[in-house]
């Protein structure tokens, strides 16, 4: 089994990203690992936090998507999935949020071609996915489609 991302969808099934929802409680439970060897060039500190502001700023945004869907705020969860893929068009998770807010309303057919353009964000960018990473979306497909 592949491990799960810490952006990925939490495999509990809430929507939410791993960071935010399981992952605290699954690494208090896995036995201490070694880290690997340190690169020999690290980012600078500006870099750093910058970076980690804008994960956080995905994180966040990406999961009131998810809160508003649950509420039934189908109007406003779709505005910000929009405004989350105009922010962040090189994730998948505006194209996601946008097919749990078709699915939410019963439109399958929108809702399976958002998550093939979730697919397509994980195709072009290799390097920022598990290589498994694309079943999910392609299992929601399956599922919408059948």
């Amino acid at each position: 089994m592949a491990k799960i991302g810490r952006n990925d969808p939490c495999a509990c099934g809430s929507g939410k990203k791993y960071k935010t929802c399981c992952m605290a409680r699954d690494e208090a439970a896995a036995p201490a690992v070694q880290p690997a060897a340190v690169p020999a060039r690290r980012p600078s500190r500006a870099n750093y936090f910058q970076e980690h502001d804008e994960r956080d700023e995905l994180t966040e945004a990406s999961n009131a998507v998810v809160d508003m869907v649950q509420a039934g705020n189908l109007d406003a969860a779709e505005q910000a999935a929009h405004d989350l893929l105009a922010r962040f068009p090189d994730v998948h998770d505006g194209y996601d949020r946008l097919g749990m807010v078709c699915e939410a309303r019963g439109d399958h057919r929108r809702a399976a071609d958002y998550y093939r353009k979730a697919i397509t964000v994980i195709r072009d960018h290799p390097d920022n996915y598990d290589p498994a990473f694309e079943t999910v979306f392609q299992k929601l497909v399956d599922r919408l489609e059948a």
